[in-house]
């Protein structure tokens, strides 16, 4: 797109310059003589040649993509062939007993450790027959 730009760009800039006349820009006649359209057809065949060198400098390369033709190849069915199946015997297991082990029961002594219980309230039954809440203190217990 850029080139198209440059291009279109540089047509513009360079058609004037042709368009002119044999007498340049400024010259001002009201009857042009009969070599005056000789003179315009030429200028636009120049214009014409110059902008085509400029695009033809400037535009992409085209890639020509060819195609080659792709080789078949056609593979004939291959015959079935039928195989006898193989018998295979399995190996005969025999399992070892295992040895018996017979482990004498462990006696682990520990000795009674004294042990912090929190205090807390219990229910107690007065001899009346009713029941009275009362604190009960924390204390240590052997366990």
């Amino acid at each position: 797109m850029r080139r198209l730009l440059a291009v279109a760009f540089a047509v513009t800039l360079a058609a004037p310059a042709f368009a002119w006349g044999w007498h340049g820009p400024h010259h001002h006649h009201h009857h042009r003589g009969p070599g005056y359209a000789w003179a315009a057809a030429g200028s636009g065949i120049i214009g014409g040649l110059v902008g085509a060198a400029i695009y033809n400098a400037v535009r992409p390369e085209s890639s020509v993509v060819v195609a080659q033709p792709q080789t078949v190849v056609v593979q004939q069915p291959q015959p079935v062939v039928v195989q006898q199946p193989v018998v295979v015997q399995q190996p005969v297991v025999v399992q070892q007993p295992q040895p018996v082990v017979v482990q004498q029961p462990s006696v682990i002594v520990q000795q009674p450790r004294s042990v912090w219980v929190e205090g807390r309230y219990v229910n107690q039954v007065q001899p009346n027959g009713t029941t009275a809440t009362v604190w009960q203190p924390g204390h240590y217990e052997q366990r």
